[in-house]
């Protein structure tokens, strides 16, 4: 993997962004476009990119979550070629919809959830209906700690079709071994849980080992914060080998060197760990996941990179 070439591409990805939206919008929000658009590999295009700002603005009432900041991010992902801007928006209100008859509360993460379904209509009430029922049985396992926060993760892992009960009691399985191993209790915590249910239905002894050895491994050499927790768990479900983390951790601190990460060194990893693991997905190094589980689990790497990036705080970039 050639280093240079990914600071380039980010840094010319954000230059395009900051240009364009950067008078409008916050650091951090642009930061979060950015890492979008070169984790899923397209272009940026200005005039796409606006055309589907105004679909939102003029389809988006003022008291609605999407409102603000969120908006510009929102666009980004929408952003496509392979369907018109008004299209794509109506469509995204269309599963959000869908996601709120299933129970689902009118939040910015309900929008986010309905980014994640298919775009297939016939589908949409039995994919919300599925995360719904995952995510009451993690309320269950987890009712402090489970929150609006968890929609995008109940939607991804409702994809696998697996027993709700028996996937959330899994992962507090998950979550209480790996709390006793070292990691922080919390959110973060309960998403790398999640993480690791993502191929597999059954606890695993040596899924739990590696996770606690990566995380032992990696805070020796990055800065790593709990947020970082749902790319241990990526990490470990992919398998990577030694040489892999060292590969990665090269990566971390030459884009932490660069004028863009320069004042943000614990979202280099976060952005480094994702660029760097779909990369391995695609050019089929990682170890084997099922077939049908390749695309969730690329989906998964870039909604847990940029939901991180977008909402890290100040106090969290050092």
């Amino acid at each position: 993997m050639d280093w240079s070439d990914v600071k380039s591409e980010m840094e010319w990805t954000h230059e395009k962004v900051t240009s364009l939206a950067g008078w409008s919008v916050d650091e951090k929000t642009v930061l979060t476009i950015a890492v979008y658009y070169v984790l899923a590999q397209r272009d940026f295009n200005p005039p796409s990119f606006l055309r589907t700002m105004e679909a939102l603005e003029n389809r988006t009432g003022w008291l609605s979550p999407v409102r603000g900041n969120f908006l510009p991010m929102l666009a980004a992902f929408l952003d496509s070629p392979a369907i018109s801007a008004d299209e794509a928006v109506e469509l995204l209100y269309t599963k959000q919809k869908v996601i709120r008859k299933a129970g689902f509360k009118n939040t910015v993460h309900s929008y986010l959830a309905a980014m994640l379904m298919t775009s297939n209509p016939a589908s949409f009430k039995a994919e919300a209906i599925q995360a719904k029922q995952l995510y009451d049985a993690m309320k269950k396992q987890h009712f402090l700690l489970t929150s609006d926060e968890d929609y995008s993760y109940s939607m991804l892992l409702g994809k696998a079709k697996n027993n709700p009960v028996e996937q959330a009691a899994l992962m507090r399985q998950y979550y209480d071994v790996l709390h006793r191993r070292g990691f922080k209790s919390g959110p973060e915590l309960q998403w790398l849980s999640q993480v690791l249910t993502v191929d597999y239905c059954s606890f695993s002894q040596e899924l739990a080992s590696r996770a606690e050895q990566l995380m032992s491994h990696i805070r020796k050499r990055v800065n790593l914060k709990p947020f970082h927790y749902p790319v241990i768990g990526f990490m470990t479900l992919l398998n990577c080998s030694d040489e892999q983390v060292e590969e990665l951790i090269g990566l971390t601190n030459f884009i932490a060197k660069g004028e863009l990460f320069k004042w943000h060194k614990s979202l280099a990893f976060s952005f480094a760990a994702g660029y760097f693991l779909l990369r391995l997905i695609e050019n089929k190094k990682a170890a084997k996941i099922s077939r049908e589980m390749n695309v969730l689990v690329q989906q998964a790497i870039i909604a847990a990179t940029v939901a991180t990036i977008a909402s890290s705080t100040t106090s969290a970039l050092s």
